[in-house]
This record gives C-alpha cells, structure tokens and sequence, in this order.
C-alpha cells in the first residue's frame, strides 16, 4: 500500500503508533509531506527513524525550510559566534516552534550535524504519482500561482512549502487529479472545522494538526480511507505569547 502522513511535527510517539496501526511494511511506501520537525518534542528521533527506512520518502515543509537556515550556521560553530542577524533569524525561529529540534540539533556531534543538513537537502519539493488510474500531486503547502499548464518544476519554493492551498477551488480538470497536501490544519479549512482529513474539490488535506492537540493522520491512496491517532500528551514548549503551538 501507499500512504501519506503530513505535519508530524515532533510526535514521535503519535508516528510510531500510527505506523503500528497501518501495519506499515517494508512492502509499502510512505511519503511525509513535510514539517516533522518543531513544536514535538522529539523531531529528530523521527528523522533518524526515516533515515532507516528506503521505502519512506519526505518531502521539504516550510519548517524545514526554518531548520535549515538556522541549523546551517551552527554546523561547526555554536551559537555565540553567531552574527546579529544570524541570532535575529535564530530567535524567531525558536519563538515559531524550533526550540525541541535546535535542543536536539545542538546536541549531535559535528560530523551526526553535517549528515542531518545532507539528509534535509536530499528532500523532495514536490511528488507526482499515479495510483490505480489516478494522479496525485503532493506538496507541503500547495501550488501557489496555480496554472494547470504550468510544469511542476517551474514552482518555486515558496510556493510549494509556504502560499496555502486554496480549498475551495478545483485546481485540476481532471476528475482523477488530486493535489494532497499539509500545511493547513484541516480545522481551520472554511465549511471543514474539525481534525479529519479533508476531501473535496480535488483536495485530500491531511494535516489534522497532532502537536497543537488534534489528530495525525495516515491518508491511504489505494483505498481512499484515512487512519489517525489521537495526540498522547500535550507539547510542553510553548510559543513567546504562552500559548501551545
């Protein structure tokens, strides 16, 4: 089988459950669209756990986008020699989620640092398959600047892992397109408003927003049905306003 979870962010308890629950194999595949890290408190246990497996692959999220900014800076150095625009970016990644992932990044050996930010690199933007006669397009975030004549590689990063699916809009003709995408709690998706996977106008939405309290979800493309896991306990880091994130 085929699957795809979004927006894990951290929750490596909620993960490993999940994959428990699909009885995921080494005779499946799954694709991760993006944003594992931040928020959770355990980001890179679940990279070291996709860097373990062939049949797992990811793609790049707005917040590994952040991480990789940020993290780059620090391969060799620590955080004090850090330049002042360097330590701005740092801050407002750490008050935007980042704190468990610099925590667990800073933590690493040099040479364990420089095999992460290789890992991040080799991260999809963008996967286009075709199961079962029909086509599925996955992003992070959406297709930003949509035109269905536009090719996939011609988006740009921001638009792919950063400008939100519009979900009231059908951006493929074809009844057998789909785009599958994270990034947007589904509760927060208009006429949608609660943490199940959204499905309508060409859209499969799958981010159920785990780390701030809702759901995970594994999105399973050969059967059209979803499966989720409950989030276990709540994130204790806390954004700069006090508020769980």
């Amino acid at each position: 089988m085929t699957y795809a979870i979004s927006d894990i962010h951290g929750c490596y308890e909620e993960y490993i459950k999940l994959l428990e629950k699909i009885g995921f194999s080494e005779d499946d595949t799954l694709y991760i669209l993006g944003d594992i890290c931040d928020r959770g408190e355990k980001p890179m246990e679940i990279y070291n756990d996709i860097m373990t497996r062939d049949n797992v692959i990811p793609l790049f999220g707005n917040h590994e986008h952040l991480a990789y900014i940020n993290l780059r800076h620090l391969i060799k150095n620590d955080v004090s020699k850090l330049t002042k625009d360097e330590r701005l970016d740092l801050i407002d990644w750490l008050t935007s989620g980042g704190k468990p992932t610099f925590s667990e990044f800073i933590s690493l050996s040099k040479a364990d640092r420089m095999d992460f930010m290789e890992f991040l690199k080799s991260f999809s933007m963008y996967e286009d398959i075709t199961i079962n006669g029909k086509r599925f397009v996955l992003t992070h975030a959406g297709l930003g600047g949509f035109s269905e004549d536009k090719p996939l590689d011609e988006y740009t990063l921001h638009q792919l892992i950063w400008e939100r699916a519009d979900y009231s809009k059908r951006y493929f003709s074809d009844p057998n397109a789909f785009l599958v995408t994270g990034h947007t709690p589904t509760a927060n998706i208009p006429n949608h408003g609660r943490p199940e996977a959204y499905k309508a106008n060409g859209h499969i939405a799958i981010d159920c927003g785990c780390a701030s309290g809702g759901r995970l979800c594994a999105y399973c493309f050969e059967t059209d049905r979803e499966f989720y896991v409950d989030k276990i306990k709540q994130c204790r880091f806390v954004n700069h306003i006090g508020h769980y994130y």
